[in-house]
């Protein structure tokens, strides 16, 4: 990973918000979809591990019964026939999420396939009306990119 230096030309000196900065009013999906599309754009600058963060948090901010992509992972019969207990599927589905969040092992890999499902899973959460056009861009660039991910 580069150093920030100013060197490099990576290095910028924090400069804060404009102040006073007024307060942000979100509903749920507001929220999920703001972190939703800052998700996106960690990905599309290779910050895989910001990008899981946001998304992770985003997927775990909206409730939603019905199909999801969560639930069908969750729930794919291959992976009960692969896996004694539901919990230890479920515990490798959220390891990347779980170490960023709470730590564990010395060390991680993360990859642009682990940001990118989570990302995917968060915005299957989101209603359709909620998706903005950089979600369907995102979509889009998933579903043509899968296989070499």
């Amino acid at each position: 990973m580069d150093r920030l230096t100013p060197k490099n030309k990576l290095w910028r000196r924090f400069r804060g918000p404009r102040l006073p900065a007024p307060a942000l009013k979100l509903t749920l999906a507001q929220g999920a979809t703001r972190q939703v599309e800052a998700a996106i754009d960690a990905l599309e600058r290779g910050k895989f591990d910001i990008g899981l963060t946001l998304a992770g948090a985003a997927e775990g901010m909206i409730k939603r019964d019905g199909h999801h992509l969560f639930a069908g992972l969750r729930d794919n019969p291959r992976a009960q026939e692969r896996f004694g207990k539901k919990r230890d599927w479920i515990t490798l589905l959220n390891r990347e999420r779980d170490w960023l969040k709470h730590g564990g092992d010395d060390a991680m890999e993360i990859t642009c396939f682990d940001a990118a499902m989570m990302i995917a899973r968060a915005a299957s959460k989101l209603e359709a009306k909620d998706w903005t056009p950089k979600m369907e861009d995102f979509r889009v660039w998933f579903l043509q990119n899968l296989d070499e991910i």
